[in-house]
């Protein structure tokens, strides 16, 4: 069979190909079914593929209820996905200790995002819902020679479905506590000639877990997402396909409300005298950091408040994708054409947990300790070349390649901030601050990576990558503290090699070990000082990462048994952070990561499934006085599930999983860290009933079912420099539902 046609039969093939568990059907031998994945850009075993990678089918991802990436996280060890600070689109993503909480267009993420092999270049609009997901694929580790863009602490793959030239429908509803409906409609198309075609739409709305009783947007929390994509693939020849797809999202959302847990006890001083507006020139006697004060709480989550500033953040992202894949003399071929754009505008962002103001004479003066507004804009291309093929009557294989990525972008977004300074006598507010700026990147690399084997039982990898960088920041003549413009350029390259040694005398086990490097191109962050002579960029972050692993199966493939074992050594760290009134990107030293991560499912009958992961992360950072440890030191999951057929009712399933996060150091003074927790979920569903001549699936699911009250992301805004206040955004409470899926 062909590359292509192979390539073709593992798309059909794959979802059937699921881990028995997940895939909710009972197997007579009751063994774990096959995986295949392309974290190496070819399809292959999970089992054969030497590298930690965590893959969820689109069947996987229904039976645990994930429908965005931050669930993923639940469910992979040495992983973290949560929302940030004063946003319900912008994702934090952390692999191992390596991580980018920074929304600004200037950073680049550590964790790479990439849908159907195209590179998503920021955090920002990551947490959109790609519908019709075939699989999602979670890489750890550096990705330093396949994949796009270098990134430091691995990647996460979104493939979506090809459409097979069948007529179907698909019917997705989802109905839950506080307003919340999902719905998804997909409908697949027959053969028109050669070319076959699909269409998604989804329409999403949650009414939000908080609420504000102040001015604004009462529903915080809240979301409505309309989300839609056309997919088309067409058969040119046996040997040469083309596949274009078009996806646009747009999300209305007002974010999870920042919760105050610490305020600078200067800031709260009678000696304060009151507030000065150096914008107006009006002194105000009022101390709004003594009024914020009583509404500090760092361990209970809060759900009422009193907001002055809350809008909504209106965000537009869409995306073209063609991709040619051409077979010739034994060799695969693929160009991967890639173009995204991305919108946000959000006018009112209240980030202060809820202070109101004086009121005199009837009229209410609002005095804001944090406000902010943002407009955003950034649109980007990607081209890349390869070649996969294999020489030496198959004892090699390669995958050969060129990569071209370029990027502009612009945001506004000045604050509006009452700051405590201890040589005033006064809080300070109407400073200039916030960030007004412009991008311009590009990236050029060239790739490749060879496979040989000795034996049926050895085999080496060898790869390689050149990168070349870019950057460009443009400082905007809108900043109130420039008269005009400014703009500045540098670059970086670098050579990424990596090395793979592994040992596989059957396909029940496969041991490995992996050296790769990874770096980050320098940056330039927002200048505490935009009218210094020279704007110098953060110095590029380089990591050296070494990995043994073992994947094996056990017990006539009734036990999956996967280990992995990483020591990193990182250089010139990239971190954010506030100095001198202005948050910025700063290299904090080097550090060295190292830990372990198990990945097991045992099948002990048909009727009975358990599934778990252990994630273990220690860093040793040279200035671990000025860092905050971004993340925990453990990770954990159990999951147990239960299948029973029921006649002619159909088939019984039901899930329980708890999973485990150790407690988050986001503040190096602990004014904005968050404890440990666990959360608990169950689903209870009956599939394979016939309906209507298709097939019916439905679930009832709680999530977070103890109610845990936990945080999610914390930040320290300059407790003891400028600002006064450390807050901490708190996950979602218990939540319930229903799901009902029809399939034709």
């Amino acid at each position: 069979m062909k590359p292509i046609q192979d390539r073709k039969f593992a798309r059909r093939l794959l979802p059937l190909m699921v881990v028995a568990l997940s895939q909710g059907m009972v197997k007579a031998n009751a063994q774990i079914e096959e995986v295949v994945v392309t974290a190496q850009k070819k399809a292959e075993s999970l089992q054969d593929a030497p590298l930690a990678v965590t893959a969820f089918t689109a069947d996987m991802l229904e039976d645990i209820g994930a429908y965005d990436a931050t669930d993923v996280a639940e469910y992979t060890p040495n992983v973290s996905i949560v929302p940030i600070m004063g946003s319900s689109v912008n994702i934090r993503m952390e692999i191992r200790g390596m991580s980018t909480a920074e929304p600004s267009l200037t950073v680049d993420p550590k964790v790479g995002i990439y849908l159907d092999g195209a590179y998503i270049a920021r955090n920002s609009g990551a947490v959109f819902d790609i519908v019709d997901l075939e699989r999602v694929e979670v890489l750890r580790g550096p990705q330093g020679t396949l994949w796009g863009k270098n990134t430091t602490g691995g990647a996460l793959n979104l493939i979506t479905r090809r459409p097979d030239g069948e007529f179907g429908f698909k019917q997705q509803l989802s109905t839950g506590n506080d307003g919340y409906i999902r719905s998804v409609s997909t409908m697949d198309s027959p053969m028109l000639g050669t070319v076959a075609g699909k269409f998604t739409y989804m329409h999403k709305q949650y009414d939000g877990w908080a609420t504000n009783h102040g001015e604004g947007e009462s529903n915080l929390a809240s979301e409505e997402v309309d989300a839609f994509r056309i997919a088309l693939a067409w058969d040119i020849s046996e040997n040469l396909l083309l596949d274009y797809s078009y996806d646009n999202t747009r999300s209305d959302s007002v974010p999870p409300p920042l919760q105050i847990t610490a305020v600078s006890a200067g800031g709260t001083s009678d000696a304060i005298l009151g507030t000065y507006d150096i914008s107006q020139a009006q002194f105000y006697p009022y101390n709004a950091l003594q009024e914020l004060a009583p509404q500090v709480e760092k361990h209970d989550r809060i759900e009422d408040f009193t907001l002055d500033n809350v809008g909504q953040e209106e965000v537009e992202i869409e995306g073209h994708n063609v991709t040619l894949t051409w077979d010739f003399a034994g060799i695969t071929f693929k160009s991967i054409s890639s173009y995204r754009k991305y919108d946000s505008d959000f006018p009112r962002n209240d980030l202060d947990g809820g202070t109101w103001g004086l009121m005199e004479d009837g009229v209410f003066t609002a005095l804001p300790i944090f406000h902010a507004s943002s407009v955003k804009e950034q649109d980007q291309f990607q081209q890349e070349l390869q070649a996969l093929g294999t020489a030496f009557d198959g004892a090699l294989d390669y995958v050969i390649g060129l990569y071209y990525f370029e990027e502009e972008g612009e945001e506004v977004n000045p604050w509006n901030a009452t700051v405590y300074q201890s040589t005033q006598p006064v809080l300070l507010r109407g400073i200039p601050l916030g960030s007004y700026y412009g991008i311009d990147n590009k990236s050029r690399a060239v790739f490749g990576q060879f496979t040989y084997r000795p034996s049926d039982d050895y085999y080496l990898t060898l790869g390689l990558r050149y990168t070349e960088d870019e950057k460009g920041l443009k400082l905007l003549a809108e900043d109130p503290r420039l008269t005009e413009g400014r703009e500045f350029d540098e670059d970086w390259s670098k050579f990424t090699p990596a090395f793979t040694a592994g040992y596989q005398p059957s396909d029940d086990l496969n041991v490995y070990f992996k050296y790769a490097e990874g770096f980050n191109a320098g940056i330039y962050g927002i200048p505490t000082d935009p009218n210094a002579e020279v704007i110098e960029p953060a110095d590029e972050e380089e990591l050296t990462a070494y990995e043994i692993g073992l994947k094996s199966m056990w017990l006539d493939n009734t036990l999956r048994l996967n280990v992995a074992a990483f020591f990193n050594d990182a250089d010139n760290l990239q971190i954010t952070a506030f100095v001198e009134g202005n948050r910025t990107v700063i290299n904090s030293g080097s550090a060295e990561i190292y830990g372990v991560e198990v990945e097991t499912t045992w099948m002990p009958n048909a009727n009975w499934a358990v599934d778990a992961n252990y994630g273990y992360r220690e860093t040793d950072r040279d200035t671990i006085e000025d860092v905050a440890d971004a993340d925990g030191k453990h990770s954990g999951r159990l999951g147990i599930a239960y299948y029973r057929p029921m006649g002619d009712w159909g088939l019984l399933n039901a899930r329980l999983d708890a999973s485990y996060k150790d407690e988050i150091n986001y503040s190096t003074n602990g004014s904005a860290d968050v404890k440990d927790r666990w959360l608990l979920g169950a689903r209870l569903g009956l599939s394979e009933v016939s309906v209507g001549g298709g097939n019916l699936r439905a679930a009832l699911w709680g999530k977070n079912l103890t109610d845990e009250e936990y945080g999610v992301h914390g930040q320290d805004l300059g407790l003891e420099g400028g600002y006064g206040i450390s807050g901490v955004v708190f996950g979602q409470p218990r939540s319930y539902g229903i799901d009902l899926i029809w399939e034709y």
